[in-house]
């Protein structure tokens, strides 16, 4: 343990005097617990160690506020408290001890103030990525701004394509952080998943800082899009269709627009990225089909990073990809959005002309750049079972609604004709919010067939993802 104490000090010495790539003073705390039949990732964190103390906090979630972990190392021991306030004012405590096994992990057990003791185990390790105590430079320096803008309520992709999507606005907002100086700057336009946009500021994605401050450190800035919150919800992951699948693109390609008058921003170097549904928004937002519909040919997103995107449910039967240059990181085990059909989509992209290139890391799940380690999420909706009687997924056509090859399979299927949804949404599409209305109504229709929960996500794939993600988006946008 006197190693140990030793690798700290200096370790503190090294931090106090240069913030760099390396972090050799971060940990890592990770508890797994069961209750019941339950079970979950209580926390997931990367702290900061100073004289054999540490604090990470406060922190609101899960129905709690002002939640806090304190830890003390002495000797081998180790001992956290995580002190929180439920929302109906009663006080409660997790409690962690345990002792280390070497000089960088110590295994934990835990439990409650409020039930039987020892029901979490996990462990405290040390890891190389910046502990959220620390300040990073350049994200420290950067000027930030609130843009409000207004986008629309697409429904299906055909009111993109026809144009009919201008009827139904609404106005949503972005963060765009840009370094301290200089103009014609290049900026990554980033669309969030379906947890909503507190990720952009969520304790269990520590990475994003780092990947934010690694950008600006290029002079490369970064517009984080909220398209939710107008929308009136906080998430779909528990239900896909309270919000289209199709406003991600359409938010960033109206963002493209905004950008391009902010005087210290070059549209023409663009970038996107986003996961899960951001990913099929920055697969989406390099289709012709909907880039030309909005910015015209002459403009486009120079860059696109699809993570974990869906293209089960989102692609079409003969892609037009921009000039754009793209790259589709997938998770091989992912089970949520399946990588095969990115892999296949990617293929036919290919041929049609586009710049794009595939990573799939195997033994990734979906989400995989959460600190938390793969856990099952029981509420989060797929559609995966749809794959048995539509092998190729919802393809289509070049004016964005399903196939006319598929119309055989959902009138058996689904009981559906269609030709008479297409009917619908045209007409939908002249009225303020018809469309999006119907996209739920089809959305339940086909959900009550084939849709199912449960998914693997997380994996604490962090650092991997910003060494993978930075050099893209710096090479793309110089």
């Amino acid at each position: 343990m006197k190693k140990l104490l030793g690798i700290l000090v200096l370790c503190l010495l090294w931090c106090n005097i240069s913030i760099a790539e390396k972090y050799p003073n971060s940990w890592k705390l990770d508890i797994h617990c069961k209750q019941g039949s339950s079970e979950w990732y209580e926390s997931a964190f990367v702290v900061n160690v100073e004289n054999n103390e540490f604090s990470l906090g406060p922190f609101n979630r899960w129905g709690r506020k002002n939640e806090v972990f304190k830890g003390k190392i002495k000797n081998d021991k180790i001992n956290i408290t995580e002190k929180a306030t439920f929302k109906n004012g009663w006080r409660g405590a997790i409690k962690y001890a345990g002792e280390f096994i070497n000089d960088s992990e110590a295994a934990l057990k835990g439990g409650t103030s409020w039930d039987s003791p020892w029901k979490c185990k996990g462990r405290f390790f040390k890891v190389d990525r910046p502990p959220h105590s620390t300040p990073l430079k350049y994200l420290s320096e950067a000027t930030e701004e609130i843009i409000k803008f207004t986008s629309y309520n697409p429904g299906i992709p055909l009111t993109i394509i026809n144009g009919s999507y201008v009827n139904s606005p609404v106005e949503v907002s972005g963060k765009l952080i840009l370094p301290k100086e200089g103009n014609n700057l290049p900026v990554v336009v980033t669309v969030h998943s379906s947890g909503g946009p507190s990720e952009f500021t969520s304790p269990v994605q520590s990475w994003r800082n780092d990947f934010k401050n690694q950008l600006l450190k290029n002079n490369i800035g970064i517009f984080e899009i909220d398209n939710f919150t107008s929308r009136g919800t906080k998430e779909t992951a528990t239900n896909q269709g309270k919000v289209s699948i199709n406003a991600g693109e359409l938010d960033a390609l109206v963002a493209y627009k905004i950008l391009d008058k902010h005087p210290r921003v070059n549209a023409k170097k663009l970038g996107v990225t986003g996961l899960s549904r951001g990913g099929s928004a920055s697969n989406m937002v390099v289709e012709k089909k909907f880039s030309d519909a909005i910015l015209g040919e002459e403009n486009y997103y120079l860059a696109s990073l699809p993570m974990a995107s869906d293209c089960y449910n989102v692609g079409f039967e003969n892609p037009t990809p921009t000039p754009a240059k793209i790259l589709f990181l997938l998770g091989g085990a992912d089970d949520y959005t399946l990588a095969k059909f990115c892999v296949k989509y990617a293929e036919k992209m290919k041929k049609a002309g586009g710049n794009v290139e595939v990573i799939v890391k195997e033994g990734w799940h979906h989400n995989f750049y959460s600190d938390a380690p793969p856990v099952k999420c029981k509420g989060c909706i797929h559609m995966n079972k749809c794959e048995i009687n539509f092998p190729e997924g919802w393809i289509l056509d070049d004016k964005g609604f399903i196939t006319e090859n598929l119309q055989e399979p959902f009138a058996k299927f689904f009981k559906m004709d269609l030709e008479k949804w297409r009917e619908k949404f045209i007409k939908a599409g002249d009225k303020p919010g018809a469309a999006n209305k119907l996209y739920r109504k089809l959305y339940t229709k086909i959900y009550k067939k084939c849709g199912s929960r449960g998914a693997t996500v997380g994996g604490d794939h962090g650092k991997e993802t910003v060494d993978i993600a930075v050099p893209f988006f710096v090479n793309a946008l110089k």
